[in-house]
């Protein structure tokens, strides 16, 4: 058996490790408390990173939209550039066509107006033609008259120059 001693010495080393074993235990609890935190923060890391990747898989979802809102856009833009082209284009063409009607309508009075001096120019041309008929047959009456006078001239000295 054992002395007393032994027993002592044995009582003190059971209480010791007893005392090891409650800070082992105790130890164990706090490493069993943080592995448990652990688990717990990677569970919500894993959570995080399910909604990051969704909240990614959604940004490249938008920006897909976005770019497609962006081609639209600049689409639309495009159009409503041509379309304002267009409408330029249209006041041009309307601006032109009555720039071109106001040039005919001018040149309609003005051929209005050579056309009222062609008709006088017309009718002075045959009053011209009258008067040189006229002053042709006034010179050939003349010329008779003259052919005559020059006759009688000649008669009358004739008779003068003539004693009877």
């Amino acid at each position: 058996m054992l002395s007393n001693d032994e027993i002592q010495q044995l009582k003190s080393e059971n209480e010791l490790l007893q005392i090891q074993l409650q800070d082992i235990t105790e130890m164990i609890a706090i490493r069993e408390e943080e592995l448990e935190i652990l688990r717990k923060k990677a569970a919500y890391t894993v959570q995080l990173k399910s909604e990051l990747e969704g909240n990614m898989a959604e940004i490249t979802q938008m920006q897909n939209l976005l770019g497609e809102h962006q081609q639209k856009a600049f689409g639309a833009a495009r159009r409503e550039l041509a379309m304002e082209n267009e409408i330029i284009q249209s006041l041009e063409m309307e601006k032109e066509l009555y720039d071109i009607r106001d040039r005919y309508s001018s040149a309609k009075a003005a051929i209005k107006d050579l056309d009222n001096e062609l008709a006088e120019t017309s009718s002075m041309y045959n009053q011209l033609n009258i008067s040189i008929s006229r002053i042709a047959e006034l010179e050939s009456s003349l010329e008779i008259v003259l052919m005559e006078n020059a006759h009688l001239k000649e008669r009358i000295e004739e008779i003068i120059q003539k004693p009877d």
